[in-house]
């Protein structure tokens, strides 16, 4: 098993690096972390390849897509002509992540506007947006080599939400590729009950759902793992759109939504009692690394020795 960190080269985080005299590459060593999972979000590099430690490379990640894919709907997120100019900006972003040397790529399987984030009232199906990402995926299938894997993550919108073993078994079964398989996210899945309220509940909640899946669960080849307690939040907020939004108000609901937390309650271990990842990746959000030091070592110690 690698524990890996989630990164991304951006300006702010470099110049940290640089400022600091930090080498990431020690940093690993220190914390005993073998490599990153490298966000890669775009067709080229952002300002530094990290090919010698990244182990994963997250793709770019388009919220909204469905209706583009289906009616040709353009919408804040999708800003390109027609399907094809889609397809060769998704082509183009495989080929700057697989510069980077992955054993896999991490995929999400949603969709959900801006307004769905606030109602909750989805317009589509979890099995129309994995039948409709399936078709996507299977077009630029050609793309990524063959002992490349790639892992679907699930989300909490309309998509691969992990809660219907059988939703699950007909998405694999649609993929043309052989080395695929699941990153399943904590939070993510946390955040899809809202009744959770303290972290032995969560546990609880993800170890019940991975049992449930039979034999669907053992396609589960890595974890994102982070502590997301969103439900008190998701029960507070009037679920309209508010008027007038702008993109920062968006961004803090969302990471209310989704938080992104360190475990700081050694219950955490009994996830790994129902899963045998080959990947975890301490998927946190942090501003600096004198923040991700305290976030690494609560998570480090409620994981333990696992």
């Amino acid at each position: 098993m690698k524990n890996l960190l989630n990164y991304c080269a951006i300006q702010w985080y470099e110049r940290e690096l640089e400022n600091k005299n930090i080498d990431l590459e020690q940093y690993l060593l220190q914390h005993k972390l073998d490599g990153v999972e490298q966000y890669i979000y775009n067709g080229q590099l952002l300002l530094k390849s990290y090919a010698d430690i990244s182990v994963g490379v997250h793709l770019a990640y388009w919220p909204q897509w469905l209706e583009f894919w289906k009616y040709n709907k353009s919408n804040k997120t999708i800003v390109v002509k027609n399907r094809h100019e889609w397809i060769e900006k998704i082509r183009t972003n495989i080929k700057a992540a697989l510069t980077q040397k992955p054993e896999y790529l991490v995929w999400h399987i949603a969709d959900c506007s801006e307004e769905e984030t606030y109602t909750f009232k989805f317009k589509h199906t979890d099995m129309e947006v994995v039948a409709a990402a399936a078709e996507v995926f299977n077009e630029v299938v050609s793309d990524i080599p063959s002992n490349v894997w790639i892992l679907f993550e699930n989300l909490c919108w309309p998509g691969l939400r992990l809660l219907d073993k059988d939703i699950i078994k007909r998405f694999l079964s649609l993929i043309n590729k052989k080395n695929i398989g699941i990153i399943l996210d904590t939070g993510h899945l946390m955040n899809t009950n809202p009744l959770i309220r303290t972290q032995t509940e969560a546990v609880d909640y993800v170890c019940r759902i991975i049992s449930e899946l039979h034999e669907e669960s053992q396609v589960i080849k890595g974890l994102h793992l982070s502590c997301s307690l969103s439900g008190e939040y998701q029960q507070s907020f009037n679920h309209c759109l508010p008027d007038n939004i702008e993109k920062a108000d968006l961004m803090k609901h969302i990471i209310s939504l989704d938080q992104h937390r360190p475990f700081t309650n050694k219950v955490v271990q009994k996830i790994f009692n129902y899963v045998q990842p080959e990947y975890v990746v301490h998927e946190l959000i942090y501003d600096n690394f004198t923040d991700l030091d305290n976030l690494l070592k609560q998570q480090f110690v409620s994981v333990g020795n696992i």
